[in-house]
């Protein structure tokens, strides 16, 4: 799906989000620059990797994240690709590559999550670890209810209410969440926006033959710390290598 509408929504939504950015940086402390970081947004990952001084190649097709995580990089050691997964042609190979907070959630078909997972085994090296993280389909509670997100202030400094619902499509593993995000500006007058987030999940031993299928042998943790995964655990959060 095309994030240019929601890039100033997910500015707002996660900017503060930190749970993921330790586990990362342990990979890219121990395997070494530069981490190639797909769908890497407005930058959130690869600015935090980049500032301990760990180079990051930054691939995100979305225009709008990536204006904002170039501004947001300015300075720092990370090289924006206007890429998708499937197509990415770095001209190198990686010894670690990360794919953070749900990106792989948007490749909707299988012809399009086996040729995203192929590009990504060609990318890396002999030793290299693919890293990445799902949600937890498990945990999906979507019964349309209509409930407030959050309540943020913007770059303009106005005030925004953030509601939501969602709807399951569990035949075709997909989740839509639907926004309506109200905008008050200093006249008192309220602006509203509708805006979709499209996502496929993936089940755990799905993930497991998919990976396997590209030659890859996954290791499933249900957090960013280790934890073993159980049903109510918040994330999938996957390390592989290369079958030898």
């Amino acid at each position: 799906m095309n994030y240019d509408e929601l890039a100033g929504l997910y500015a707002l939504q996660y900017r503060d989000y930190r749970d993921d950015l330790e586990f990362y940086a342990r990979l890219a402390e121990r395997h070494g620059g530069p981490v190639l970081e797909l769908g890497a947004g407005q930058g959130r990952v690869a600015v935090h990797l980049a500032r301990r001084g760990v180079e990051v190649w930054a691939l995100e097709p979305s225009a709008a994240m990536r204006r904002r995580g170039e501004a947001d990089s300015a300075g720092l050691p990370v090289r924006w690709l206007p890429q998708t997964i499937a197509t990415a042609e770095p001209g190198r190979k990686f010894g670690l590559i990360i794919a953070p907070f749900n990106t792989l959630m948007h490749l909707y078909t299988p012809a399009e999550q086996d040729a995203a997972l192929a590009r990504v085994a060609a990318l890396l090296d002999g030793g290299g670890v693919f890293a990445f993280d799902l949600y937890n389909p498990l945990l999906i509670r979507a019964d349309g209810a209509l409930r407030l997100e959050g309540r943020y202030e913007n770059e303009d400094g106005n005030a925004v209410e953030v509601y939501y619902h969602q709807e399951h499509h569990p035949a075709g593993q997909r989740l839509l969440t639907h926004y309506q995000v109200d905008e008050l500006d200093a006249a008192g007058a309220v602006r509203r926006r509708r805006l979709t987030l499209d996502q496929r999940y993936f089940t755990r031993y799905e993930t497991a033959r998919w990976l396997a299928a590209a030659g890859l042998r996954g290791r499933l943790a249900g957090g960013f710390h280790g934890e073993p995964f159980e049903a109510a655990s918040p994330v999938m959060v996957w390390t592989a290598r290369r079958v030898s």
